[in-house]
């Protein structure tokens, strides 16, 4: 049996802004996403090349599908079919990024298991079809396949590096309140007139400083994410641990994702991990971690 080891880290948005509605049903995006040490590991197993078969299992405490329903199933079946591979492949899935929670970790799932699985079968694709392919699976998938610091752009499918020496010292909080993705691109629609103008929103300053602090410049004043002006009112954990990160000592802080877990940026490792400690001592699900 050969078996190949992959990390998907949870990534946090720096950045988040939401442009407009498309035709397709989906949403333009402008992010800044940011990968940190936080992960969950994949490990692919090959059992045999007589018959294709997928079996997946799930550590940690989560209760996820392991069937097609999963994003990690899902990422094997397109690779074996796509790459016409006949395989009976088995993949434990080792959860440690909290679920619906705006960290990425079903999306940085399937695209551990696609780079896995290319490392198996002798990298038979290129990056470029890779990310064709993380890009069928969800929007989140092609970033998570890169990682790093990126732009993210159109539904998320478009990648940009940014160049950046910033190593971030952080905590990521889990208030437990699950936020679905489609509901809160919903509540998006709903208080922005689906994006018809009407009701203004723009985020260009805080953009701008974000990308000069990447560059080596001062902290910015704040961080941008649209959801928190949708999701923050029906979600009062995620509230007090944003409030509690600045009370021991975040300079800067943000909700991830579309929700609901939230981060505080830290000057150093030894600050991050006490207030990770605080929190968890408070009954907060709390990770102090770095960049990657």
């Amino acid at each position: 049996m050969q078996a190949v080891k992959e990390s998907a880290h949870a990534k946090i948005n720096l950045h988040l802004e939401c442009l407009g509605l498309r035709e397709d049903g989906f949403h333009d995006i402008k992010s800044v996403m940011h990968s940190l040490s936080l992960s969950d590991e994949v490990t692919v197993t090959l059992h045999g090349r007589d018959k294709r078969s997928i079996r997946v299992s799930v550590s940690g405490g989560y209760r996820l599908p392991t069937d097609k329903k999963n994003l990690v199933y899902m990422a094997a079946e397109l690779f074996l079919e796509r790459m016409a591979i006949t395989a009976d492949i088995y993949i434990k899935l080792e959860k440690h990024i909290p679920v619906a929670a705006g960290l990425g970790g079903g999306s940085s799932d399937a695209a551990a298991t696609l780079r896995a699985l290319n490392r198996l079968f002798g990298r038979p694709c290129t990056d470029r079809v890779l990310l064709s392919m993380a890009a069928e699976l969800g929007s989140d998938v092609p970033y998570c396949l890169i990682g790093g610091t990126a732009l993210c752009e159109g539904r998320g499918e478009r990648i940009t590096r940014l160049a950046t020496d910033i190593r971030l010292s952080a905590v990521i909080a889990s208030s437990g309140e699950h936020v679905s993705t489609p509901r809160a691109y919903s509540a998006l629609d709903r208080e922005y007139a689906s994006f018809d103008g009407t009701v203004p929103h723009s985020a260009d300053k805080e953009y701008g400083e974000l990308l000069e602090y990447l560059s080596g410049g001062e902290r910015p004043e704040r961080l941008y994410n649209i959801f928190e002006s949708v999701i923050l009112k029906d979600t009062p954990g995620a509230r007090s641990i944003l409030a509690r990160l600045g009370e021991l000592g975040a300079r800067l802080s943000l909700m991830s994702g579309s929700g609901s877990s939230v981060f505080g940026i830290f000057d150093t490792d030894e600050a991050a991990s006490f207030a990770a400690d605080e929190l968890k001592k408070e009954g907060v699900r709390a990770f102090a971690v770095r960049s990657v």
